[in-house]
Formats: structure tokens, C-alpha cells, sequence
């Protein structure tokens, strides 16, 4: 990862400055403002802890987390208490006679159940398995007034699917590439929240440089103007080219007060990715230039293959379709249940003697279900179901390839930028120095007015296209640690802790 220089300082009084989102802002106008020099490092560091984005990433993380151990669970045996305590029932409740009329009868009754089960999930047969043991009292409130236990020491259960998809069999296959992808997909959020910070740090550094110019080009213009007025009066100079001069007095002037507004525009832009209110300024310094580290396409396209989400991301959704089609094909046909319990009860008045005597438990049923007639209709949902696996596999297929086009351009971009930004810095400094000569000799005499305006124009230029490729070689940067999730100046792979977040 790129090397972050930390200052303690600065970012104490950002912290100061930069409260959370919640908290209520200041108008624009009312207050201290508070001006911030901020590096690009510096940008990068803030938006990885207190851009919305960072924190929608953190939290999609954490939602597959804890889908992930929800899945972990279902693997596991889970114990569980129930019971009704108490169920009071006083009614009328129809009692039929043998005569076969009908009359009610009082019915007062207070009664107590609690049960506790052990239940673990088979996942290579789709069937589940659980021990039980109850404990249920009734006490008759009217007539004899008695008390009844029934108790079920234990009973084995088993509940089985004769035909069945196995969907925790599936989970185990789809939930770990699933967890698997979100990780990488985290990493790969969190370099987009980096990329993007990029974006509007170089749209206010580009902006800056503008507003810089338009200043300049106005200090340039009114010395020029004032020069012109000299000349003039000595007769060195045309009216066509004094008013030439004026004119770009003019619109110099009208370009500052443009060149601020798109500053200020750019700069609450980043102000507000990065959290913070509206007191602060921010200026962003120019950045040193990108790593500029040799790379290889065969490295790049393996480190991609390995790291980025794609690869589980492809895995999942052919499995998700294989699931669909094997469910289509169960709900289809012939489907048979099992269910067998096993076990010990017993029945008395006395607690302790209803643990006594016990007698044999055992309640087995087998529940069929045989489709006569549907008119085609399961058969039709299985074609359905391998219609759409295919197109999910061709869909797939096609998004590799793109991915794979996109890793040799991400090469191809990060590779033309070498040499590039050494060549746009010394086209910066000639323009500087041109414009300086140019400069003295128009003072002399020497030169007409469009020379020496075509000379500030070149220096601008040079001066916007050395920030420009800067951010291009940043970006490009940033954009070839996105598809790798590697890291080309440690070389070690991206990896957040996630017990952090």
C-alpha cells in the first residue's frame, strides 16, 4: 500500500474540525473558518476512516460476516428450552353425548409444559436430527381437584427428506466462496473510496493551479497594460495593440472571479467526501509523483486472478444456478418424508413416580407426495431452470473476459505513464522560464503583444498538463492496486482487518 506519512498534529485538528456526519453543520458564512493545507496522503488517510463510502463499505462487510457465521451456525447442534408457563383454561367446551346430542361442559384447568431439545442439521442427506426430553403438568381446578404428570425422559427424532436437493450441503459450497468475495470486494471498495479521493483532490489541485493562473494572468495583464500606457505616450506602441492590452485586463479579471467560484465548487466538493463541515477550507498541495515501479503483465494478470472478487464471485453464481436447476428436478417428482420418533414416557399423579415405570415412545410416519398430472409444468420449471444456468454461465464467461481485457489495459495505462510525467515536468519548467524571457524582452521592445500573450498561454498549459498527468499517473496507480489488490511497493497483498472495522 502506498506509504501514508501520518502527522500527528494535522490530523488532531482535523479531528477537531471534522465531527461526525450527524452532527449539526454550520452555514456557510457563520463561524471561523478554519484553512487546511492537505496532501494527497494526508486525503487518502481521512477518506479511508470518514468517507460515507468507507463507512457503507464497513458496513456491507460486516452484514457478510455475519451472513457467514449465520451459515456456521446452521452446522452446529443448537440447544433449546421452551415451555408454557402457566396456561390457565376456564371454558365451556361441546361434549357429545351417546345419544349423539350435544352439550357443553365446564372445563377448569391450570397447566404447566417445558421442553428441552438438542436439534443438529445433517447436511449430507437434508435431514435433521434432535433429542427431546418434556416435562407437562395439568392441575384440575373444579371437581377432584387433581394434579397429573406426564414426562418424556428422552426421545430420539429423526425427520428425513427421501428426495432432496441437500440445501445445507449446497450452503457449504456457496457460503464460503460467498464470504470469500465479500472480503476481496471490501478491499476493493475500500480502493475506490482512495481512487475517487484522487478524483476530487487533482479536480481541486487542477482548480487551484486555474485560480493561480487567472491571478497571475491578472497581475501580468494590468503590469502589461501599465507598460503599454508608457509606450504609448512616448509613441512606442499602437492604439490597436493598448487596446488589445485592455481587452485582456479585462477578461483576466473576469477569469479570477470564474477561476474562484470553480475552486470554491471543487473544493466543497472533497470538503464534504471526507466528513468535513463547513467551516473548513481545504488546500490541497501538489503531490509527489506516483510509484513508478515496473510491472509485468503475466505478474499483474495472476495477482488478479488470485485476489479480486471475480474469481469467487464466478464460482458462487455457477453454483447458485447448479442449485436451481437440482431444486427444479426434486420439486418435480416423486417426494417422500420420513419421520421417526423414539423414546421413553411415563403418567402419574406424583412427580417422581412419573419417571417411573416408563413406557416404550415411538411414533413413525411416512408422508408421500406423487404428481399425476401437471401438464408439463415441473418439467417446464427444469428447463427453466437449465435456460437461465446457461445463460448465467455465458454471462459469466463474457464478464471474464472483459476483466481479463480490462487487466491488460490497466497495464498498458500504468506502463505509457512511465517517462511521461518527467517529460511534462520539464515542459512546465521551459514554459516558466520561456515566458520570463519573453516577458523582459516585450518590456525592451522587442516583441508584439500576441508573442508574449502566446508565451503565458504556453506556460498555463504546461502548468495544466503537469497536473493532469499527475493525477493520470496516480490514477492509474490506484487503478492497478484495484484489480490486483496488491500492493507493488511492499509487495504483499491488500488485506484489511476486519476485526478493526
Amino acid at each position: 500500500m502506498v506509504k501514508l506519512q501520518r502527522y500527528i498534529p494535522l490530523l488532531g485538528l482535523l479531528l477537531c474540525v471534522a465531527p461526525s456526519r450527524a452532527q449539526q453543520q454550520v452555514p456557510p458564512g457563520m463561524g471561523d473558518t478554519i484553512t487546511v493545507r492537505l496532501s494527497l496522503s494526508e486525503a487518502l488517510d481521512i477518506a479511508s476512516t470518514q468517507s460515507l463510502e468507507a463507512m457503507v463499505a464497513r458496513d456491507q462487510m460486516r452484514v457478510a460476516y455475519w451472513q457467514f457465521r449465520d451459515y456456521k451456525a446452521d452446522l452446529l447442534p443448537s440447544l433449546t428450552l421452551d415451555g408454557t408457563l402457566p396456561s390457565l383454561n376456564r371454558s365451556l367446551s361441546a361434549y357429545q353425548k351417546e345419544d349423539g346430542s350435544y352439550e357443553f361442559i365446564p372445563n377448569s384447568s391450570l397447566s404447566e409444559n417445558v421442553g428441552l431439545s438438542l436439534t443438529q442439521n445433517i447436511p449430507y442427506t437434508g435431514g435433521k436430527i434432535s433429542i427431546q426430553s418434556q416435562l407437562q403438568r395439568i392441575d384440575q381446578l373444579d371437581g377432584d381437584k387433581k394434579t397429573s404428570w406426564l414426562s418424556v425422559p428422552a426421545v430420539v427424532t429423526l425427520e428425513q427428506p427421501l428426495v432432496t436437493a441437500r440445501p445445507l450441503r449446497w450452503a457449504m459450497k456457496i457460503a464460503p466462496e460467498r464470504y470469500k468475495e465479500a472480503q476481496q470486494q471490501f478491499a476493493v471498495d475500500m480502493e475506490t473510496v482512495s481512487i475517487r479521493t484522487i478524483q476530487h483532490y487533482f479536480n481541486l489541485l487542477l482548480s487551484m493551479v486555474n485560480r493561480n493562473i487567472a491571478r497571475q494572468t491578472l497581475k501580468n495583464a494590468t503590469q502589461l497594460y501599465d507598460i503599454a500606457e508608457g509606450k504609448k505616450r512616448l509613441g512606442l506602441i499602437s492604439d490597436n495593440d493598448l487596446l488589445q492590452l485592455k481587452l485582456g485586463k479585462l477578461n483576466a479579471t473576469a477569469g479570477v472571479v470564474t477561476a474562484q467560484q470553480d475552486y470554491d465548487k471543487k473544493m466543497y466538493t472533497l470538503r464534504n467526501y471526507l466528513g468535513f463541515n463547513d467551516r473548513v477550507v481545504i488546500e490541497a498541495e501538489v503531490p509527489g509523483e506516483a510509484p513508478d515501479i515496473p510491472v509485468e503483465l503475466e505478474e499483474v494478470m495472476a495477482l488478479a486472478r488470485a485476489n479480486n472478487p471475480i474469481t469467487h464471485n464466478t464460482r458462487r453464481r455457477l453454483l447458485e444456478a447448479q442449485q436451481i436447476v437440482a431444486q427444479a428436478r426434486v420439486n418435480r417428482g416423486f417426494q417422500a418424508n420420513v419421520y421417526a420418533s423414539i423414546g421413553f414416557t411415563g403418567s402419574d399423579s406424583h412427580l417422581n413416580k412419573a419417571y417411573q415405570d416408563l413406557q416404550n415412545r415411538q411414533v413413525v410416519s411416512l408422508g408421500l407426495r406423487v404428481p399425476i398430472l401437471d401438464w408439463g409444468k415441473g418439467k417446464g420449471r427444469v428447463q427453466l431452470a437449465k435456460s437461465q444456468a446457461e445463460v448465467e454461465k455465458n454471462r459469466v464467461r463474457q464478464e471474464n473476459l472483459d476483466f481479463d481485457q480490462n487487466v491488460v489495459l490497466a497495464v498498458q495505462q500504468y506502463q505509457d505513464q512511465q517517462g511521461l510525467t518527467a517529460i511534462y515536468r520539464e515542459a512546465d519548467t521551459v514554459a516558466r522560464r520561456r515566458y520570463r524571457t519573453a516577458f523582459e524582452t516585450f518590456v525592451m521592445g522587442q516583441i508584439n503583444v500576441l508573442d508574449i500573450n502566446a508565451a503565458q498561454s504556453e506556460e498555463d498549459n504546461a502548468r495544466r498538463n503537469y497536473i493532469n498527468q499527475l493525477y493520470a499517473s496516480w490514477l492509474y496507480f490506484f487503478n492497478l492496486r484495484q484489480i490486483t489488490l496488491f500492493d507493488f511497493e511492499t509487495r504483499t497483498n491488500i488485506v484489511h482487518d476486519l476485526m478493526k472495522m
